[in-house]
């Protein structure tokens, strides 16, 4: 166990230089921004829609053509009924990412067998999994606007997880 903790946060440094170089090809221009970050937006966003649908929030709208809303960017949006079973499930939707991204973590040695390329694609793909896990200013308005939602959420993983645990 102690050789799976160490290699997670061995695991820190690539996604550390991957960040980095992220960071830097976005800053280089408004362009670069929104082209560096379509991948992650798509992630964002489909997860976003993803709960919608399956919640019944019938998603509305689905964009990931960025636009300037004051002195940021939009890089994109969905559009949905949000009501008090879906509020709270459908902003934070992209937290998903994080255990897609710790799964294929977890999995890494399996997949790459090896290969640095596969390996270097292995820690890219989480990368873009945590990165589109991230919320937006928008995200964290929606959840915390719809108190009750959240609540319920929180009930019904904390009776989840003692009947299942």
């Amino acid at each position: 166990m102690k050789w799976v903790q160490l290699d997670i946060i061995l695991a820190v440094v690539p996604l550390l230089a991957i960040g980095y170089i992220h960071r830097r090809i976005a800053m280089s221009g408004a362009f670069m921004l929104v082209l560096s970050n379509l991948p992650v937006t798509i992630m964002h966003e489909m997860a976003h829609f993803t709960v919608a649908l399956l919640l019944g929030a019938k998603p509305t709208g689905f964009s990931i053509w960025p636009h300037r809303e004051g002195n940021r960017w939009q890089l994109g949006s969905v559009s949905a009924r949000v009501n008090f079973i879906s509020a709270a499930p459908m902003a934070l939707a992209p937290l998903l990412w994080l255990v897609a991204g710790l799964f294929l973590l977890l999995q890494k040695d399996t997949i790459a067998q090896d290969s640095l390329k596969i390996l270097a694609g292995v820690y890219l793909g989480v990368y873009l999994c945590i990165a589109a896990s991230i919320p937006s200013r928008q995200d964290i308005k929606v959840a915390l606007s719809h108190p009750m939602s959240l609540l319920l959420w929180v009930a019904i993983i904390v009776a989840a997880d003692r009947l299942i645990g």
